[in-house]
C-alpha cells in the first residue's frame, strides 16, 4: 500500500503592511523639533486666530508640592487653550487630529497654516494626551474627541476616535471667560512628559514676553486684533482658583508699535525709528508673493544720555545696564515673520560678541506662497534657506570672471530660490553695515564702563602698558630685539605660531594684525596638548606671545567661563564684575609674561619652572570640578 505524505498548508501569519507604522511615527512626531513649550503653544494660537477668535486664553495648571515629600515642588500638570473662534462641527473636529489633514492649508489665501499637523503634532511634542471641546452652540453642546498616545501604543488604534457631545466640564467654566460664549474651543493637555515649565509666575511672564513677540501684529488695531490673556492656577481639591493673570502686550523688535511691552520711558513712545525700507515682488506661477523688509534703528533718546530728552535714572551707568536696554538684548536679530505672525528671530546676522547689536532691527515679512523659496520648515519656527543666506559672498556662487547680472540671469534658469532672494540678501546686509555705521555716529561721546573683552583689546591696552614701562627705562629682550622689516616680523611670528599648531593662513593674519597696529603683545588660545602648563609664553622679534592652552582645564572652567556672554537675566552688575574678571585674568597672564621678559637670563629657568609647577597644581585642584 502506498503511503502519502501530506504537508501542512504554511501558516498564515498576519502582517501590517501599512507604508508607515502608526506607533512609531507617533513616535517620530514627538521628536518634531518645537524649540519649546511656548512655541508649541504658538500653533495652538494660529488655529484660534484662524478661527476668528478675539479673545485666547492660555491656563498653566499647577499642582501644589507633596507636603510628605520634602524636596518636593510644585508643577505644572495641565495646560489649556481656550478661544471664542468660531468652533468645529464633528466631522472637522476629527480631521483636527489627523496629522496632514488641516483644513486652512491654501497658501494662496495667505493664512497662518501650512502642513495641517499643528495641533496634534505640537500637542505631543509635549503631552500624551490631548483632549478638544469645540462647540457652535453654547459650552453644554459641545463635541468631545481626543488622542492617548498610550492607547494608540497598547492597542494600535489607527483611527481618530469617534466624537462624543460632552459638555465643557464645570472646572474650566469657572476659569476660563470664553466657556460662556457661543462659539469656542478648549484644547487641554495632560499627562505632560515634556514640558518645560516648572511651574510659576516667571514662566508666564516669559511665555507672554514670546507670544507678544510672535502675534504682535495681531495685538496691535485692525480688524483681526486678538488679546491673548495668561493665567497660572492651582489645583485645589479639583477646583482651580488663579494665582497669577496676565495680558500680552506687543513686544516689537523694530520697537515701533506703542503701546509695547517695553520698559518705560518707552512703553508709549517708538524706542527705534525707520532707517529703511523696501519691497520685492516675486512671480509664483500667476500668483504674486511679497517681501517686505523694514530697518529700524534706536533713537538717540535710548542710546545717549547726553543727546537724549529723557532724562537717565543715575543707577544705569550706559544704556545696555537699563530695563529697555535689557529688553532689546533679548529681541536682537533678524525677525522674520510670515503671513504677520513671527517664525523666528534669527541672530545669524548679529555679531554675539558685540553688546551694541541691540540698537539696530531688521524684520522681513512674507507671503506664504513663497514658503518654499524660504524654506519653512512644518513648525513654522524656521526659515532654513533664508537664514542660510546671512552674509552671503556673491563670490562663492559665481562662476570665473561672472558678473552680477550674469550669476542672476544662469539661476533664473534653474529652480535655485537664490534667483530670488540675492537681491534681498545684499540689501539686508548693506543696511546692517550702514546701520552699524550710524549707531556709532549717535553713540560717539556717550558715557560708557564697558571693560575690554576681545584677545585685541587686551593686546591693546597690554602693549601700552608696555611702551610705558619701556619708557621709564624697564627693557626686556623683546625692547631691545633688533630691528627687521615688516614682512621678516611678519614671518617671524608666523613660523613661531605653527609651532605650536596654528594653521598657515590664520598665523599670518594675527601676524599681519600684530604688525599693522604695532602691537607688542599677542594673545591667542590654542591646543598645546596635555602640557601642565595652561599658558606658554614666547618672545619674537619685539611681540611677547601668550598661547592660552585650551586643553587645559583652567581654559575651561575659567577663561570660557568668563569670557562668555552672561545670561541676560541676571543682574547688570554681576554682568560687569564678570567681564572687569576675564579682562583682570588675562592682564595678569601678561604681566607674568612681561616679568618673564624682563628677568636677567640666570632667572629665566627658574621662572619656567615655577609656571610649570604651577600648572601642575593648578590641574590637581581642578580635578575637584572635573569629578
Amino acid at each position: 500500500m502506498e503511503r502519502r505524505m501530506t504537508v501542512p498548508p504554511p501558516i498564515q501569519q498576519e502582517f501590517d503592511f501599512s507604508i508607515v507604522s502608526a506607533k512609531l511615527t507617533i513616535e517620530a512626531m514627538r521628536d518634531s523639533g518645537y524649540k519649546s513649550t511656548d512655541h508649541a503653544l504658538a500653533e495652538l494660537i494660529d488655529n484660534s486666530v484662524e478661527a476668528g477668535a478675539d479673545l485666547v486664553e492660555i491656563i498653566a495648571v499647577e499642582t501644589p508640592a507633596d507636603p510628605h515629600q520634602s524636596y518636593a515642588r510644585a508643577h505644572v500638570s495641565q495646560i489649556a487653550v481656550v478661544d471664542n473662534g468660531e468652533g468645529m462641527d464633528r466631522t472637522t473636529l476629527r480631521r483636527a487630529l489627523k496629522f496632514g489633514d488641516g483644513t486652512r492649508m491654501d497658501r494662496r489665501k495667505q493664512g497662518i497654516g501650512r502642513f495641517g499637523v499643528g495641533l496634534p503634532q505640537s500637542s505631543i511634542s509635549q503631552c500624551k494626551r490631548v483632549d478638544i471641546w469645540t462647540w457652535q452652540n453654547g459650552a453644554d453642546n459641545a463635541y468631545h474627541c481626543y488622542l492617548d498616545l498610550d492607547e494608540i501604543k497598547n492597542s494600535g488604534q489607527r483611527d481618530v476616535p469617534e466624537p462624543s457631545v460632552i459638555p465643557v466640564p464645570d472646572r474650566w467654566r469657572e476659569i476660563a471667560a470664553n466657556t460662556t460664549e457661543p462659539t469656542g474651543t478648549l484644547v487641554l493637555w495632560s499627562n505632560l512628559d515634556r514640558v518645560r515649565w516648572s511651574g510659576g509666575a516667571k514662566t508666564l511672564d516669559r511665555t507672554a514676553d514670546l507670544c507678544g513677540r510672535v502675534y504682535r501684529k495681531f495685538l496691535t488695531e485692525g480688524e483681526d486684533q486678538i488679546l491673548i490673556n495668561l493665567m497660572l492656577a492651582s489645583d485645589e481639591s479639583g477646583r482651580l482658583k488663579v494665582k497669577h493673570e496676565r495680558n500680552c502686550l506687543p513686544n516689537d523688535p523694530l520697537y515701533l508699535i506703542s503701546p509695547s511691552s517695553t520698559p518705560e520711558p518707552f512703553r508709549h513712545r517708538p524706542m527705534f525709528e525707520l532707517f529703511n525700507e523696501r519691497t520685492w515682488t516675486i512671480l509664483i506661477g500667476d500668483i504674486e508673493g511679497k517681501i517686505h523688509v523694514r530697518c529700524t534703528l534706536a533713537r538717540p533718546d535710548a542710546i545717549n544720555e547726553a543727546k537724549s530728552s529723557i532724562s537717565w535714572p543715575k543707577s544705569y551707568p550706559n544704556p545696555g545696564s537699563a530695563p529697555w536696554g535689557k529688553h532689546a538684548n533679548r529681541n536682537k536679530g533678524v525677525s522674520i515673520v510670515r503671513a504677520r505672525r513671527e517664525l523666528e528671530l534669527s541672530l545669524a546676522w548679529v555679531n554675539n560678541y558685540e553688546p551694541e547689536e541691540r540698537w539696530w532691527s531688521v524684520e522681513v515679512e512674507f507671503d506664504p506662497i513663497l514658503d518654499e523659496i524660504f524654506g519653512v520648515v512644518n513648525n513654522k519656527q524656521h526659515a532654513h534657506f533664508f537664514v542660510s543666506g546671512a552674509g552671503l559672498d556673491l563670490d562663492e556662487i559665481r562662476d570665473p570672471g561672472e558678473t552680477n547680472g550674469a550669476l542672476r540671469e544662469r539661476l533664473s534658469g534653474t529652480s535655485d530660490p537664490r534667483t530670488h532672494l540675492i537681491d534681498v540678501w545684499a540689501w539686508i546686509d548693506n543696511q546692517i553695515r550702514r546701520m552699524r555705521k550710524e549707531r556709532e555716529k549717535i553713540r560717539k561721546g556717550a558715557r560708557t564702563h564697558r571693560h575690554p573683552q576681545t584677545d585685541e583689546e587686551i593686546e591693546d591696552v597690554a602693549t601700552k602698558i608696555i611702551n610705558e614701562q619701556t619708557e621709564r627705562g624697564e627693557t626686556g629682550a623683546t625692547d631691545r630685539a633688533p630691528k627687521t622689516s615688516s614682512e621678516e616680523k611678519i614671518q617671524q611670528i608666523v613660523d613661531s605660531a605653527k609651532q605650536v599648531k596654528v594653521g598657515e593662513q590664520t598665523a599670518r593674519e594675527w601676524a599681519e594684525q600684530i604688525v599693522r597696529s604695532g602691537r607688542r603683545v599677542l594673545l591667542k588660545s590654542v591646543a598645546l596638548g596635555h602640557r601642565d602648563a595652561f599658558f606658554e609664553i614666547n618672545s619674537v622679534n619685539d611681540v611677547i606671545e601668550v598661547w592660552l592652552n585650551d586643553q587645559h582645564p583652567v581654559h575651561e572652567h575659567l577663561i570660557e567661563v568668563l569670557s562668555t556672554e552672561v545670561d541676560n537675566q541676571m543682574a547688570e552688575e554681576l554682568v560687569r564684575r564678570l567681564q572687569k574678571a576675564a579682562f583682570t585674568l588675562r592682564l595678569l597672564l601678561v604681566a607674568w609674561a612681561r616679568d618673564e621678559d624682563k628677568a636677567p637670563s640666570g632667572m629665566k629657568d627658574t621662572l619656567q619652572d615655577v609656571r610649570m609647577d604651577w600648572g601642575r597644581e593648578a590641574r590637581k585642584f581642578l580635578s575637584v570640578i572635573e569629578s
